[in-house]
């Protein structure tokens, strides 16, 4: 498919582009397969299951911004990750837009590690908590949290779940085939 002139698609990083959650758990002693088979029997769609994680939320990101820097760049890549960023940019530009804890270094591991995979002076990212914002008819927001696609659905732009145990799109085989048709079909409608 051609790609449609305007489109700005913006992608997050954590949950969609990169595995957050297992080096998180591992970081506060939990044990991530374990885990993450009760959150998706128990929990499914929760993003924070407080009950299961038995760690506030604020002392959870405390925690893992207490290892700096190196922790957010050193997040893997899913395997998915390649595949997804090149069908997006089919579509349009593909800009990463992610939301920082609030440290100074979670900014520069995110950004470190975009870096490291564009190349150093990399700007095809915008960092911000407030991803609504950049909401507009021909910009589409691909994010495992339920709340940011609703914010920005309700700002005006095209907001698409990415499939994650923890949202309402559910975890699934094939998330980049899922996404990729879903992009199609809001290119198509809006042609």
């Amino acid at each position: 498919m051609p790609m449609a002139p305007g489109w700005d698609i913006y992608l997050d990083i954590d949950g969609v582009c990169v595995d957050f959650i297992g080096p998180a758990l591992a970081l506060v002693n939990l044990e991530a397969d374990t885990l993450l088979t009760r959150w998706a029997r128990d929990f499914p769609g929760d993003f924070y299951p407080e009950a299961l994680l038995g760690i506030p939320r604020q002392d959870f990101f405390l925690e893992i911004d207490r290892h700096g820097a190196d922790f957010w760049r050193g997040l893997p890549a899913y395997p998915w990750f390649n595949a997804l960023h090149q069908g997006l940019g089919v579509y349009g530009e593909v800009l990463f837009l992610t939301a920082p804890t609030g440290y100074p270094d979670c900014l520069a591991g995110k950004y470190q590690w975009l870096c490291d995979r564009f190349g150093q002076g990399f700007d095809n990212c915008i960092f911000t908590s407030h991803k609504a914002r950049l909401a507009h008819p021909r910009a589409i927001l691909i994010d495992d949290s339920d709340a940011n696609i609703q914010q920005f659905r309700d700002r005006g732009g095209q907001g698409l779940v990415f499939p994650q145990l923890w949202n309402s799109a559910g975890a699934c085989a094939d998330p980049v085939r899922v996404v990729l048709q879903a992009v199609a079909k809001i290119v198509d409608r809006h042609a």
